[in-house]
């Protein structure tokens, strides 16, 4: 057992260098001068003190208005996905209609479309809506997409919910827009943040759709601006890790503070 028990931890080890390799590289490189990098792309930072390439990421780029765009964009589309998801699987949880089972089936089969299949449909869209350039485009294509992975987790997850509370608090005369508030959101708060987390993660690192439906600089996400840099500054490559370690940053800090939230919507409905 100890040998078995070694090579698994071995092999763990390998996924976790895997994938710390990237953000180590972009930080050490951040740290260097293009020079540097050149001479040893693979060497260690002379010097820890270097945050030039960081300054000129402020300086050639407003990553400052460019962060507020980008979570100004996932607010709002967080806000109406979840606006319409919850209601949507609570329906679909604990309500009785006709073709209940069929509209949650449409939903799961259109999970393993890829979704770079629906970017000419949506600029056709975008564009005889005039949403072309404008960061209504953004916030609505999220929305929408992250409707059916939520609107599923959210139904297994309320299945779960004592249909003995749900009627006890219609007897007390709750009218729908109570018994949601009151009961169902708070009961489903650790599912919503878990499936919330997912999508910010999800939206924040997206760059296909700000690329594309977003052409100003004004307007585009943090992550769009950055994809940009290898275009404009293609020999700098310690400004583009730079850049690359700024827009990766706050995904990590939300995966390691809210870890516990991400346990626990792994298993969403898996417990009743």
């Amino acid at each position: 057992m100890s040998i078995k028990r070694a090579g698994l931890v071995s092999i763990l080890a390998l996924f976790a260098a895997a994938a710390l390799y990237p953000m180590l590289f972009m930080i050490l490189t951040s740290f260097r001068t293009s020079v540097e990098y050149l001479r040893n792309p693979l060497g260690w930072p002379q010097t820890f003190t270097y945050f030039d390439n960081i300054v000129a990421m402020f300086n050639n780029f407003d990553v400052v208005h460019l962060l507020l765009n980008t979570i100004g964009y996932i607010a709002l589309a967080a806000t109406i996905s979840l606006s319409v998801s919850i209601p949507a699987a609570f329906a679909l949880a604990k309500l009785r209609f006709p073709l209940r089972f069929f509209f949650l089936m449409l939903m799961v089969a259109s999970m393993v479309i890829p979704g770079i299949t629906f970017i000419l449909p949506d600029y056709l869209l975008m564009t005889n809506l005039g949403l072309v350039d404008n960061f209504w485009s953004v916030v609505l294509l999220w929305a929408a997409t992250s409707l059916p992975g939520s609107i599923f987790l959210l139904t297994t997850l309320m299945r779960g919910l004592p249909n003995e509370i749900l009627d006890a608090t219609k007897v007390d005369g709750a009218n729908y827009f109570h018994l949601m508030t009151k009961v169902v959101i708070p009961i489903s708060a650790p599912g919503i943040v878990t499936i919330t987390i997912f999508n910010v993660t999800g939206w924040w690192n997206d760059l296909l759709i700000p690329l594309v439906f977003l052409q100003t600089d004004a307007n585009k996400t943090l992550t769009a601006a950055i994809a940009t840099i290898a275009g404009r500054y293609g020999t700098d490559f310690p400004l583009l890790m730079s850049g690359l370690l700024m827009a990766s940053l706050p995904p990590v800090l939300i995966y390691i503070f809210l870890q516990s939230y991400i346990r626990k919507g792994m298993v969403i409905g898996a417990v009743k």
